[in-house]
């Protein structure tokens, strides 16, 4: 069971992380780190439950009185047949990156929130605002009239503000930031299109593009299914290396962001 062992290991040493970092309880740079532990953990619970169905389906795992129990047979089934196994692999895999990518996307908006001047806070919201004012012909509105288009334009909260636009921020805020920014952008631009296409079934709707992660090669092409080169395939190895990636830049941004400050996290009664 080495998958499952990788995948433990892999928590434990997100939580060792976690424990070393100089942030207080309920501060959103240390939430991070629980909710990608959480997240993981949620994961290596069904993953262990697939390699149980793949021992048994082996003859290596007997469950001896219980093996004509119906649940028990539904663990068999899991990896009886190929699209069973691949369909439940490929479901923790899906659910694995788009709650990674979710639990960025909150954690940045209220890391802005928290570092943010109103000004800096106010220009993210004016964002589309801003964007049209730009191809509008000059003195063509009076100012009443563009006063009122902002309103009507203004974005009511950070989480409806495109997410490069609050990492460039963050970017840009960073001091001595260990890691190439560039490359940065660019993964974090890949790993959110690959969360996108799993809202349409992994078809890609945009500019085509690829993206080299490693030894792993990802093509994006309009209209198209996503298909990438997997060198860890029937492993977790690669989705779970791509998240401590998304790790590793959130651990730069907090390190590189100096706030004393306590930034909570949005909802504390959450659970």
């Amino acid at each position: 069971m080495k998958n499952s062992d990788f995948i433990i290991e892999w928590v434990e040493n997100l939580k060792s992380e976690m424990n070393g970092l100089p942030f207080i309880e309920d501060d959103i740079r240390k939430d991070f780190y629980g909710l990608i532990n959480d997240i993981a953990y949620c994961y290596y619970r069904p993953y262990l439950l697939y390699e149980i169905s793949a021992l048994t389906n082996q003859q290596k795992l007997d469950f001896g009185t219980l093996k004509e129990n119906q649940h028990i047979k539904a663990i068999e089934a899991l990896t009886k047949n190929s699209t069973s196994a691949k369909s439940h692999f490929n479901s923790l895999n899906r659910n694995f990156i788009l709650d990674a990518w979710s639990t960025f996307e909150i954690c940045v908006n209220t890391f802005c929130e928290g570092i943010c001047s109103v000004e800096e806070i106010e220009k993210l919201l004016s964002h589309k605002y801003s964007e049209i004012k730009k191809i509008l012909p000059k003195n063509k509105l009076t100012d009443s009239e563009l006063t009122e288009l902002k309103i009507k334009l203004m974005t009511k909260h950070l989480t409806h503000v495109p997410i490069v636009r609050k990492t460039d921020i963050l970017f840009k805020k960073a001091i001595g930031y260990p890691r190439n920014i560039e490359d940065d952008k660019k993964f974090l631009f890949f790993f959110g299109g690959l969360r996108n296409t799993m809202h349409s079934n992994f078809i890609h709707y945009g500019n085509s593009f690829e993206y080299t992660f490693g030894n792993a090669k990802f093509k994006f092409n309009n209209g198209e299914l996503v298909k990438w080169y997997d060198p860890f395939e029937s492993t977790p190895k690669l989705y779970f290396y791509l998240v401590g990636n998304l790790k590793e830049i959130w651990k730069a941004l907090i390190e590189s962001i100096k706030f004393d400050g306590i930034i909570y996290y949005p909802n504390l009664d959450q659970e």
